[in-house]
């Protein structure tokens, strides 16, 4: 039965397998590494599987490469098995972040420590002017938008407070038995033919 972590696993081996054997375009470790991971449960034999195709490309990538080297060299380039030409630094020159006293740069859990805190407070005080440069334009935006509401909702209330007195006044006028201005209208008069 086909484990996905094992297909994970067998997939992370055949990329570093890859890396040190120096091969480029591992399409096919990688193909053998997940076949591998399909057929075998036995993660033993997928890495023996996944380095000896690595293996293999490696050799086939490192042959390829030493015919095109030698069939390419040009005049004044030094042959391809000998050992690289290193230039050491000058006297004059100093590394970069090396002190120029002498002493050794040791790279310290502390040293680390604190440049991260200063990277953090760095970071802390950008986001907080990015804050304060926004915090303006934001609060136009806002009073533009809620003003239109405001003022819609101040003059619906202003028709439902002339409403909410209307009925007031009619009922008070109700409660003592005098008709309200508009019920005088709105009443019948009597038709002549109708008896009283």
């Amino acid at each position: 039965m086909m484990n996905p972590f094992n297909l994970l696993i067998n997939y992370v081996i055949a990329n570093s397998r890859a890396s040190f054997y120096n091969v480029s375009g591992n399409q096919e470790i990688t193909n053998t590494a997940l076949l591998a991971g399909v057929v075998s449960e036995n993660p033993l034999l997928s890495y023996l599987l996944i380095e000896n195709k690595a293996k293999a490309e490696g050799d086939k990538f490192n042959a390829s490469a030493d015919v095109t080297s030698v069939a390419g060299s040009a005049p004044g380039l030094p042959a391809p098995n000998t050992a690289p030409i290193v230039n050491p630094p000058t006297s004059t020159e100093t590394p970069t972040g090396a002190p120029t006293n002498g002493t050794t740069n040791v790279v310290t859990l502390e040293n680390v420590r604190n440049e991260i805190s200063i990277s953090n407070n760095l970071l802390k005080e950008e986001i907080a002017k990015i804050a304060a440069s926004n915090n303006a334009e934001l609060t136009k935006a806002i009073a533009e938008k809620l003003d239109a509401k405001i003022a819609l909702i101040e003059k619906s209330t202003g028709t439902l407070n002339d409403a909410i007195q209307e009925i007031k006044n009619r009922l008070e006028a109700f409660s003592k038995g005098v008709p309200a201005p508009d019920s005088v209208s709105n009443q019948k008069a009597p038709a002549k033919n109708e008896k009283r």
